[in-house]
């Protein structure tokens, strides 16, 4: 082996990448800015408030001082309808009811939210009652819907619509770029937005089968209900995928390197995956947090497949969150048209 070749090699390889600039940054750049961001952003705070929603017929004006003045829990005085479908879509930990002024617990048993919400009652009742108040009951909501699984199955779906857009779309348009067939086909007899649009229908159609393989696996192997209009969530789907497609092709309309649309995916994607209510309710963030949490689409779309999925809700429920999906992926494509070179 002559080492020499194996050095002149690794010094023109190290000398390659950097005076790649989009290497440097996400290599170097991009972990120590988003150490900052999270950093700044999970700080050490005080607990935040656990939610309970309370259906205030047959309760005295003590008990619900009681409740509304205990720092620890977020009240919520909900009709019996409205707090059960808080409870279901996992907005509330547990509900408080009264039958003949005697409080009666309702919460799901495997979740640990809801043990930590029926202590901090628990607590608050027998502190407000001076230990003299009636036994409290428990039921146990035991229905699909309050457990975590069924709050997992909707954010997934929205999670692989996200996945098989942007890398679906963005990543390989790229490749297609820097393998120079891109260029090639610009000299074909067709316009520029006629491939661009069918090209993101050829990968959209597959994101439909991938989410309807989501929902039956959880359907029928979990039992996670789908109480709200089939038409409704199969519109969420088809918006929701071709926003996230536009959004790819975004990104890729002007990348030159994989370095490149990898780091501008991680850039768009690890916040979504992160804030956007996949694996926890964003409705319990606040501050800065939580206001960035909502300008993320995936948030949106993710809320409006819980809500059809286990509130239950028609299409009407949903209709702001499709108008705002289908206005974000219109955005995202006229300019990545406006904005992408074949070469």
């Amino acid at each position: 082996m002559r080492m020499a070749v194996v050095r002149e090699v690794a010094r023109t390889t190290f000398r390659e990448f950097w005076r790649s600039k989009d290497a440097v940054f996400w290599t170097y750049g991009f972990p120590i800015l988003m150490a900052i961001v999270l950093g700044f952003a999970f700080q050490p705070k005080p607990l935040p408030p656990v939610p309970i929603a309370v259906v205030a017929a047959g309760a005295d004006a003590t008990t619900l001082t009681a409740l509304a003045t205990e720092p620890r829990l977020s009240l919520q005085t909900l009709d019996a309808a409205a707090a059960d479908a808080a409870l279901a879509r996992g907005v509330v930990d547990l509900v408080l009811r009264f039958e003949q002024g005697a409080p009666v617990l309702r919460a799901h048993p495997m979740r640990s939210e809801a043990e930590l919400a029926t202590l901090l009652v628990e607590r608050t009742l027998r502190d407000a009652e001076q230990g003299r108040g009636p036994p409290l009951a428990h039921e146990v909501e035991d229905r699909p819907g309050a457990r975590y699984i069924d709050f997992l199955i909707p954010g997934l779906i929205g999670l692989n619509l996200l996945g098989a857009g942007m890398w679906g779309v963005g990543f390989n348009l790229v490749q297609l770029r820097t393998q120079h067939l891109l260029r090639r086909l610009s000299v074909a007899p067709m316009r520029k937005r006629e491939f661009l649009l069918g090209y993101l229908l050829g990968r959209f159609v597959l994101v439909i089968p991938e989410a309807a393989a989501i929902v039956l696996f959880g359907v029928l192997l979990w039992d996670v209900p789908l109480r709200g209009s089939l038409l409704a969530l199969s519109l969420l789907v088809v918006v929701g995928g071709f926003a996230f497609a536009a959004l790819g092709f975004l990104l890729a309309a002007r990348a030159k390197t994989i370095e490149g649309i990898g780091g501008l995916m991680n850039l768009f994607q690890l916040p979504m995956w992160l804030l956007g209510g996949v694996y926890f309710d964003v409705d319990r963030l606040d501050g800065v947090v939580r206001q960035f949490a909502e300008l993320l689409p995936l948030t949106h779309l993710n809320r409006a497949l819980r809500d059809v999925m286990l509130a239950p809700a028609g299409l009407g429920d949903v209709a702001m969150p499709l108008l705002g999906l289908g206005a974000f992926a219109a955005a995202c494509f006229a300019v990545g048209l406006w904005r992408f070179r074949w070469q």
